[in-house]
């Protein structure tokens, strides 16, 4: 099989390099780009521009939707062993909330948190081919999230990329690709369509288990209600009359007396 290295200079079927490096010559600088942009902007546009970026990433995620492959990932989840979540950097959020959930319906969920490529193998080096991992990933490209799914293809396990392009390489060893759009002309990443398609992904899971999740939910509950977990921590909506309070007023007043 070879390596992330030699498969990254090969070219695909355009004839382009694959290239992981963001600063490479594919990749315009986001400050750059983000000066090119919002420069002549006012202030006030901004909101409503950067709201609208998020509308165009949505609809053209939804345009370019590949329902099969939507389907097999689901398919791949549910036959799985283990399940595996690794996404890092401005990933780890995506990667942390599909965790949550999948835990919520599986008992063999694990989502990798590293530091280092050592961390990383510590926590997969078990993979196996009746595992999936699901790898997460958006410009700029992580190598240790890609090694991952390098690993968990050399043992054979599923492999479920979820990322920005067809061209990204994120899809070298994935046997399963989805794609949501997260061009952004700012710093920071959007990622409004990556949580959609995972928000639809954990959705769909849930229609397929929805005993599993019930039963977890209603046991979750009651753990909650045993440890007092959200006694004091939560809005009684069955009492909907709040007394607000400010200083100087009279029900203040009589509080200082008392």
């Amino acid at each position: 099989m070879p390596t992330t290295n030699e498969l990254l200079s090969q070219r695909n079927r355009k004839g382009k390099k694959i290239n992981i490096n963001p600063n490479g010559p594919n990749r315009v600088h986001r400050a750059m780009k983000m000066d090119a942009v919002f420069s002549d902007m006012p202030q006030e546009d901004i909101l409503k521009t950067i709201l609208k970026s998020d509308i165009r990433n949505l609809q053209m995620t939804l345009d370019e939707a590949d329902e099969t492959s939507f389907e097999m990932a689901v398919e791949m989840i549910l036959n799985a062993r283990d399940i595996y979540v690794i996404g890092v950097r401005s990933c780890e959020p995506l990667a942390n909330f599909l965790g949550f959930y999948l835990n919520l319906m599986f008992k063999n969920v694990k989502v990798i948190t590293t530091n280092s490529a050592s961390e990383l193998f510590e926590q997969l080096f078990r993979i196996e081919a009746c595992d999936v991992i699901i790898g997460i990933s958006f410009p700029r490209y992580s190598m240790r999230t890609l090694k991952a799914m390098e690993l968990a293809n050399n043992r054979s396990a599923k492999v479920i990329s979820i990322t920005d392009s067809i061209y990204s390489p994120m899809k070298l060893y994935a046997t399963c690709n989805l794609t949501a759009k997260s061009d952004m002309a700012s710093i920071a990443d959007s990622l409004t369509a990556p949580m959609s398609l995972i928000n639809a992904l954990v959705v769909s899971l849930c229609m397929r288990r929805q005993g599993q999740m019930a039963e977890s939910l209603k046991t979750l509950e009651q753990v909650w209600e045993e440890y007092q977990v959200y006694n004091n921590d939560e809005i009684n909506y069955i009492d909907n009359h709040i007394e607000v309070k400010f200083p100087g007023s009279e029900n203040a007043r009589k509080d200082e007396q008392v």
